[in-house]
């Protein structure tokens, strides 16, 4: 038999079963969606245009999502694209979940008035752009996310931490008010990304200060410098020398980003285990805590 007719059978095969796994897939998942939506209806009214399942990965993407109040309170909310690239059914707490919520259309008239009008005030006027993604695993009470926030011409924002001890009852949430002093931070990271958000803050300030833009960011250096100093002498010589360099390489990374507002990130690496409890009861003194994180900063 020709090679080629059996390659081309083969292959016709696999389309055809691909497509039926997927057409198949595509339903049961649309039907169970459906069921949930009308779950939720008392809540709020959820329309989408269209589903589709990944056969193989199973990713699950909803298209032109529209989100709207059942009184009819407030306008709509659409998300061009919801993909579900991993999600855990089967616990009664998921260990795992992956999901990204692409082009969600905010109108500026519907955040509360006072950061509307500033938000028009540095020239946004049109609606907002956002973009979120979710992504963690949980095993063993360790709880390992990653988490981002994006607005179009705005900036964006990365998340990811390593907490252990994690225990969250899903029957008793009110329980997470309780034990999260003892959750033990092990590692985090932050990254901010600037598109125009803090440029246009500085030149709003500078305006409004009637001075220009430079002298605006020496001013703000000068006083995160002031500041630096006043936390070393609150200390009482109770920072080592290394500590001491770190809070010194915050000033200078914060000051770096003032004059030149592109992307800063800090880093969380603690030598040991730090609970939130003592993050908590060291947040009034910088220097301290920043040594007690072992944190690091880049701009």
């Amino acid at each position: 038999m020709n090679i080629k007719l059996i390659s081309g059978v083969v292959i016709a095969g696999l389309a055809a079963s691909y497509a039926g796994g997927k057409f198949y897939m595509t339903d049961k998942v649309a039907t169970q969606i459906d069921a949930k939506i009308i779950e939720m209806q008392p809540m709020v009214n959820i329309k989408y245009s269209d589903l589709s399942v990944e056969p193989i990965t199973q990713k699950i993407q909803l298209h032109n999502v529209v989100l709207s109040p059942i009184d009819n309170s407030a306008k709509p909310i659409t998300i061009s694209e919801i993909t579900v690239n991993e999600l855990d059914v089967q616990s009664e707490f998921p260990t795992a979940l992956d999901i990204a919520l692409s082009g969600i259309s905010i109108s500026i008239d519907e955040v509360d008035p006072q950061t509307a009008l500033q938000l028009s005030e540095l020239g946004y006027t049109e609606d907002m752009l956002i973009s979120l993604s979710t992504k963690y695993t949980y095993v063993n009470n360790v709880m390992d996310l990653e988490f981002a926030l994006s607005s179009k011409d705005m900036g964006k924002m990365d998340y990811a931490l390593n907490l252990a001890n994690f225990e969250f009852d899903p029957k008793q949430p009110v329980s997470l008010l309780f034990s999260y002093p003892n959750y033990q931070l092990n590692a985090a990271k932050f990254t901010y990304t600037d598109e125009s958000f803090i440029k246009r803050l500085i030149e709003q300030e500078a305006q409004t200060s009637d001075i220009s833009v430079e002298e605006l960011k020496q001013r703000i250096s000068d006083k995160i410098t002031v500041m630096l100093d006043a936390d070393l002498e609150n200390a009482n010589n109770e920072l080592s020398d290394a500590e001491i360099k770190l809070a010194k390489n915050a000033a200078e990374t914060f000051i770096k980003f003032i004059n030149d507002p592109k992307s800063i990130t800090v880093s969380i690496n603690p030598e040991e285990a730090v609970t939130l409890g003592e993050i908590t009861q060291n947040q009034a003194d910088p220097a301290k805590l920043i040594a007690l994180l072992n944190m690091a900063f880049k701009a």
